[in-house]
């Protein structure tokens, strides 16, 4: 009996349930499909730079003697003003230079020896009247000794210079000491206390013993590609992100766009590699950087250069977009079979992920998703 009355209630449940099923309504498909809003925003189409922050101004101290380093009296990030020392050289010559400074110290003052006796001579023939003042051999003897005096001072100079880097010439104080050419701060240290070093006289190129800059002067050197440098003049907004600070934005002004690309990649009328990768360098100064940001020099960046932008113009995403051939259209929901009507469209700017409508749709109008629904041309 109880199992009777359980096959009952199980066939009146399903029953029931078949009923209500084939009663209820079928969904309506058009209130489901996805739409979007047009919306009143800001479009703003952009260039992309990468680069590195760096000074404006740098120098890169070297040496016009060649020694070993004796003293260095500034360390990197330190900051020092025009004409501090920097360091101090000790001449370190080889002995057959310094023996040929030597001789010719002792050459020359033989030959104003010379020059002198003769001229003496020929001083004392004028003092007793033998011969006038003017007297060709008498002149021509004087400025030998002249000439000889003045080879003597210079051999003297340089072998001065030679044995202790200091010497005068005329007012001009010459020094083994390296000052400070700008005011500035002290990027690096290439070089230690006992080093040698290659000066600038030399035929190989000379040390680079230290980088200054003026740290405040900072500016943006990075490169575009060749499309977007086609776009660019000095003047437009930028922003910059650093790479050890992402969240921020910082605003700066485009300052120079090279006229030639410095990454050619075609060598003597043949491609390299069948890449076109053709850089073009910018500069981007005026840089406004919020005074709790520690900058430093060489920092990776990227700048984010405005070409054009709208505001407060009709968008939508370009994923809700049709296309027949060059014209765009949208759909828009409406009571027919097929739940929607094509509406045609112009477009105005975009920024790859929304574009300005110009005409054909109104703010808050809905159209539908046509990414999410599958339709043609989506």
């Amino acid at each position: 009996m109880k199992k009777r009355w359980i096959s009952g209630a199980i066939s009146i449940a399903l029953a029931t349930g078949g009923y209500f099923y084939l009663q209820t309504p079928a969904e309506d498909t058009s209130a489901t499909q996805p739409t979007l809003t047009v919306e009143q925003g800001h479009i703003e189409k952009t260039a992309i730079a990468v680069g590195k922050i760096v000074p404006a101004h740098s120098v890169q101290i070297k040496s016009q003697l060649e020694g070993i380093v004796e003293e260095i009296y500034h360390q990197t990030s330190e900051q020092v003003e025009a004409g501090t020392a920097l360091f101090k050289i000790r001449p370190n010559p080889t002995p057959q230079k310094l023996t040929q400074a030597v001789t010719d110290v002792m050459t020359s003052q033989a030959r104003l020896d010379s020059a002198q006796q003769k001229y003496d001579n020929l001083a004392g023939l004028v003092k007793n009247n033998v011969i006038p003042k003017n007297y060709g051999d008498f002149i021509g003897a004087r400025t030998e000794v002249r000439q000889a005096e003045a080879d003597l001072r210079q051999k003297k100079q340089n072998l001065d210079l030679i044995q202790s880097g200091e010497s005068t010439v005329g007012k001009a104080k010459l020094s083994s000491t390296i000052y400070a050419p700008i005011t500035g701060t002290v990027l690096n240290v290439l070089v230690e206390v006992g080093e040698p070093i290659i000066s600038t006289e030399s035929n190989q190129a000379a040390t680079v013993m230290m980088s200054m800059a003026n740290m405040d002067n900072i500016i943006f050197k990075g490169s575009v590609s060749e499309h977007d440098a086609a776009q660019l003049s000095p003047g437009m907004a930028a922003n910059l992100t650093l790479a050890p600070y992402p969240e921020v934005s910082v605003e700066a002004h485009l300052n120079k766009v090279a006229v030639q690309s410095e990454k050619l990649n075609a060598v003597n009328g043949q491609a390299t590699n069948g890449n076109f990768d053709n850089g073009f360098q910018i500069e981007i100064d005026k840089i406004l950087f919020p005074e709790s940001l520690r900058v430093r020099s060489g920092f990776s960046a990227t700048a984010k250069i405005t070409l054009k932008s709208v505001t407060d113009v009709p968008t939508i995403p370009e994923r809700a977009l049709q296309f027949d051939g060059e014209s765009p259209s949208v759909l828009i929901p409406d009571e027919s079979e097929a739940g929607f009507r094509v509406q045609p469209v112009k477009l105005g700017l975009s920024d790859g992920i929304n574009v300005e409508v110009i005409e054909g749709l109104t703010e808050g109008e809905a159209i539908l998703d046509a990414s999410m629904m599958g339709a043609p041309n989506a």
